[in-house]
């Protein structure tokens, strides 16, 4: 199997490389993996993962400047049905818009956009919530039966770093979810896509699970 880390000049693809490499070595699975922006290898993998770091108008033209990345994308994923995994600002590229400094068009694979994290009202030990949203937390599981949450219960702590939400109707494509403040989406996705707010690569163990997991799964058909 080929998984391929999409390189458009934004994110942290040596950890997220490194990660991945981890699980792989660590579980004897059968993985070759290769961080790359050319279409050619893109179009050849079986797995497919966009890490996202900065902001989305940022990520939107890294994309844009590989001529027919985002076209390839989409039909590798929506028209092939291969397995996509969406990390940070990758996760959000998967929906319609996001308010990040400018309106701000995404792939639109799923309903909805992003817009600021609400700032008011106090933390659980009566500080002023910060944004960005940043370090440790846990998450809310809707789908408790989802195969890329198999072993992983409410009380493990995964780590995030964002400002922006997603707001959605389509709360069947909510996979799980995360508090500060307010509730918001941290696992999204429908049939082989999946998009995560957090880095699975930052969180220890837990982030470790989740990757074999997602790894490890088979969408149904």
């Amino acid at each position: 199997m080929k998984l391929v880390i999409i390189d458009y000049g934004s994110g942290n693809l040596k950890s997220v490389e490194n990660a991945f490499m981890y699980c792989v070595r660590t579980n004897n699975l059968k993985f070759s993996i290769e961080v790359t922006d050319n279409l050619n290898s893109i179009s050849k993998a079986d797995h497919i993962v966009l890490p996202g770091v900065g902001s989305f108008p940022d990520c939107k033209k890294g994309l844009q400047q590989i001529d027919g990345l985002i076209d390839l994308l989409t039909n590798e994923v929506i028209n092939k049905g291969k397995k996509f995994l969406g990390i940070c600002v990758g996760m959000q590229l998967m929906v319609d818009y996001s308010s990040e400094k400018k309106r701000t068009s995404g792939f639109g694979w799923l309903n909805g956009n992003f817009k600021k994290i609400k700032t008011s009202g106090l933390d659980y030990i009566g500080r002023n919530y910060k944004i960005p949203h940043m370090g440790w937390n846990n998450l809310q599981i809707k789908e408790k039966n989802h195969p890329v949450l198999e072993n992983i219960n409410e009380n493990e702590q995964f780590y995030f770093v964002h400002s922006y939400a997603l707001l959605t109707r389509e709360i069947n494509e909510i996979i799980a979810y995360t508090t500060y403040n307010q509730k918001i989406p941290s696992i999204i996705g429908k049939n082989n896509f999946l998009g995560v707010q957090f880095h699975p690569e930052k969180s220890g163990n837990s982030g470790q699970k989740f990757i074999y997991n997602w790894l490890s799964w088979v969408p149904e058909s």
